[in-house]
Order: structure tokens, then C-alpha cells, then sequence
């Protein structure tokens, strides 16, 4: 069906070696690179603010008794979040199964 990938790279090296586009070649692979590193620095300082602010999910909440009894809750079957059981939110959650909420996770602002 398809030649290995290791012989149609040797024999694309060999034919960029012998029509000197060795070069060349070696200019668009590394263009390539930086702009892989470019994206991949991008998106890392974008979840590292992300991070940093917080983030609201909404949908509609779901969890079977027992998911719900242990702290196991659904975000349009997408997110799943976790609870202790017997807290506050745990109570607040538990309450609105099926209904649609809007939970926001935000950094602590000072310490415990």
C-alpha cells in the first residue's frame, strides 16, 4: 500500500541532497519547528492566565443517586466535578440535579 515512513525520508533526503535543496530543506523544517513552538508557548501562557482567573461552566447537572450521594456531578455529561460529601457545595448541588446551573471555579483569594 504505502512505503515505509523511514524509506520515503531517506529517499526524500537523498533526492534533496543530490539536487542541493539540502538547504532549503533544512530552512522550511526549522520554520516549521519554530512555529510549532510558537503555537505550543502560546497556548501553555493561555491555560497558565486561564489558570490564574478562573472559569464558569453551565449546563444542565446531572448524577444518579448514588454518584450524587458520593460527590460525583455531571456537566452536560462533559465535566464531571467533585465534591466532598456533607459540604456546602455537596448540599447545593445535590439539590439541583437535573436542573440547568452555573458553576464558576475561581483561585482562592487568601488562605484557610
Amino acid at each position: 500500500m504505502f512505503p515505509p515512513l523511514a524509506s520515503v525520508a531517506y529517499s526524500l533526503r537523498l533526492r534533496l541532497a543530490t539536487t542541493g535543496g539540502a538547504r532549503a530543506a533544512r530552512m522550511v523544517l526549522m520554520r516549521r519547528y519554530l512555529a510549532l513552538m510558537a503555537l505550543v508557548g502560546i497556548l501553555l501562557s493561555g491555560l497558565a492566565l486561564a489558570a490564574q482567573q478562573g472559569f464558569t461552566l453551565s449546563g444542565r447537572l446531572g448524577a444518579t443517586d448514588q454518584e450524587a450521594q458520593e460527590g460525583y456531578f455531571a456537566v452536560d455529561n462533559q465535566t464531571m466535578i467533585v465534591v466532598r460529601p456533607g459540604s456546602d457545595l455537596h448540599g447545593y448541588l445535590r439539590a439541583r440535579v437535573g436542573q440547568r446551573v452555573r458553576v464558576t471555579i475561581e483561585p482562592a483569594t487568601g488562605s484557610e
